[in-house]
């Protein structure tokens, strides 16, 4: 299934629409592969933010034992890994060195599986209706694609095996998740395989983990693009409820005048104090009051249709859109 799908950029400088070339390649690859399958979810240019760090993701599956992250290369000539391990690209009649983009995807997952660990509860369900379910044993499988007029040279034969063609890559993330189900089988007799496998998701699951990405990637582009403006806020229309661990507070009822966008002050639920730091911890986002030093959750209902809505920490609070009907909703510090 398509979750989030691929829009060329326009740009002017060659060197950058070989790149945009090569993403397209890699989307439509992965498009025509997983476009049916009822377990696998396809996203691509997925922009994410986790306290203050930043990853963009060229194209990202996601998977019943986990997710896949493939990071697109323009080669038009070939690139190399030397005995160091070390990628050069081939430049005219010289080779010159070039970020390992295997190195840059392990990043970017680092931090998609720190976002993801803050909304278990919200994203996986119970194992046996007990245990919450984790992201700790989440596969995190990284992939290098490069064009297929490109070519890839190896010092040694097992260097990098996931640096790839770009029409190798799909089989590639299927041959990496039937190991896994090899692994995680009740009829393999490799007990070390069995206890670091990684965790089985449901089909439904899947769904949330790439529905929830994809709105964070929304919420992480409108942020950096538009700054919210406090000195237009005005008392005008309902604002959302935020919901507390120690009740259901309505915060004051302030709008942007932008009627697609509600934002309202975040206060202490225990103080009242609009002197708040915005974390997110291992139940998902609140408020830290700088006055009386309590926690304040913070978990926001739609007005407009009263679906959850998933926030993510913004420039001056919190900020999410809600999946079902889009309205964009703000909890800003602004005390």
């Amino acid at each position: 299934m398509i979750v989030k799908h691929y829009v060329p950029r326009a740009v002017s400088d060659v060197r950058l629409k070989a790149g945009v070339a090569a993403e397209k390649q890699m989307a439509h690859y992965l498009d025509r592969h997983f476009r049916e399958a009822k377990k696998y979810f396809v996203l691509h240019d997925v922009k994410l933010e986790f306290e203050g760090d930043n990853a963009q993701i060229d194209h990202l599956v996601v998977h019943p034992f986990g997710v896949a992250i493939v990071e697109s290369k323009s080669v038009s000539t070939a690139v190399r890994l030397t005995e160091m391990d070390e990628w050069e690209r081939h430049h005219g009649r010289n080779w010159v060195g070039m970020a390992s983009p295997l190195l840059q995807a392990a990043r970017q997952g680092k931090l998609l599986k720190s976002l993801l660990k803050t909304r278990e509860a919200e994203l996986l369900d119970k194992v046996l209706g007990v245990a919450q379910g984790t992201f700790s044993l989440m596969a995190v499988d990284v992939f290098a694609a490069v064009s297929d007029s490109g070519r890839i040279q190896r010092a040694r034969k097992d260097q990098a095996p996931n640096a790839l063609k770009a029409d190798a890559i799909p089989a590639a993330i299927e041959t990496s998740v039937a190991a896994y189900r090899r692994a995680t089988s009740l009829l393999t007799l490799d007990i070390k395989a069995i206890v670091t496998a990684p965790r089985d998701f449901k089909a439904a699951e899947c769904e949330r983990i790439a529905r929830f990405l994809e709105a964070a990637d929304r919420r992480c582009r409108e942020v950096t693009r538009t700054a919210y403006p406090t000195d237009e806020i005005a008392a005008t229309a309902p604002a959302p409820v935020v919901r507390t661990g120690r009740g259901t507070a309505a915060p004051p009822r302030t709008q942007v005048s932008d009627p697609k966008r509600t934002t309202v002050k975040g206060t202490c639920s225990v103080c009242a104090s609009p002197r708040l730091q915005a974390k997110i911890g291992s139940y998902g986002p609140y408020f830290k009051c700088l006055s009386c030093k309590k926690n304040t959750a913070v978990r926001v209902s739609c007005t407009a249709c009263g679906a959850k809505v998933y926030m993510e920490r913004a420039t001056d609070g919190f900020a999410g859109a809600c999946e079902k009907c889009g309205q964009e909703h703000v909890v800003a510090v602004l005390g």
